[in-house]
């Protein structure tokens, strides 16, 4: 099995010292992110890191009992 090569931003990065990505930050809660969320009007509501996915529902059944 070959390797792939690598892009050529990694070479320069690794030859020059060049590259440094900015990591990305979630605007909410502040955490580097891989993930960010947006409502339907496109405003960022969270990330990955402070957001959570549920079922619709079991939270659905759990909003009844309370």
């Amino acid at each position: 099995m070959t390797a792939l090569p690598d892009a050529d931003y990694i070479r320069d990065a690794e030859q020059n010292g060049i590259y440094s990505p900015d990591p990305v930050k979630c605007p909410v809660c502040g955490k580097r992110c891989e993930e960010i969320y947006l409502d339907i009007t496109r405003e960022v509501v969270g990330c990955n890191c402070c957001m959570k996915a549920v079922d619709a529902y079991e939270w659905f059944e759990n909003m009844k009992e309370e």
